[in-house]
């Protein structure tokens, strides 16, 4: 059964709901839970989501075009194709927990501090964020490229399949775990003997 919002909604519980394939124009949800929805190609055009949290939803192929997301929470979702952005930068702040992101975009977007904590982020890409600080422990990033980041301070620490060229990224201070911190090399052309 699908489900319709309303123009403002705020503090509002919405609980195993069907949203795909719907548009959101310049909606606005502040502090409001969305738990076990479904949101597969559904338009957020300018919306405004403002302390909200997504529990074990299907945000497959949202357009997020100008949307305003501040302090929103993705824990145990699936993001699929998302291009983050084309978000509004202005006070763009998400984080991410437990969840399964494949081929999203952060391109150009300031994401210090941000968490991605015990995911996998397979084949997204990172070109130009400010990542200062950024928690990506315990994270699978199979395919996933950074370029000309800032990654200073990120928690890399029992990260997996990550491969981060660091003459076109910066990351001092980064934390990093043995033994995947020897692919930090790959990208040089060096020889390692044992």
């Amino acid at each position: 059964m699908r489900s319709k919002l309303a123009l403002g909604e705020e503090e509002q519980i919405f609980e195993t709901q069907d949203f795909s394939n719907q548009k959101f124009p310049e909606l606005s949800f502040d502090s409001c839970t969305f738990e076990n929805c479904n949101f597969t190609n559904s338009s957020w055009d300018k919306a405004k989501f403002d302390s909200c949290v997504f529990k074990q939803c299907n945000l497959s192929f949202v357009n997020l075009t100008g949307c305003f997301l501040r302090d929103v929470i993705f824990s145990d979702c699936k993001l699929v194709g998302i291009k983050f952005y084309l978000c509004n930068k202005t006070f763009f702040g998400i984080n991410i927990k437990q969840s399964i992101l494949l081929q999203c975009n952060f391109s150009d977007l300031p994401m210090q501090g941000t968490s991605f904590a015990k995911s996998q982020l397979k084949d997204c890409s990172f070109t130009n964020t400010q990542l200062v600080g950024a928690n990506f422990s315990n994270t699978d990033l199979l395919g996933t490229r950074f370029h000309e980041c800032n990654l200073n301070k990120s928690d890399f620490r029992n990260a997996k399949n990550y491969v981060i060229n660091l003459s076109t990224n910066t990351a001092k201070k980064a934390k990093f775990s043995y033994p995947e911190v020897m692919s930090l090399l790959k990208c040089f052309d060096i020889v390692i003997n044992e």
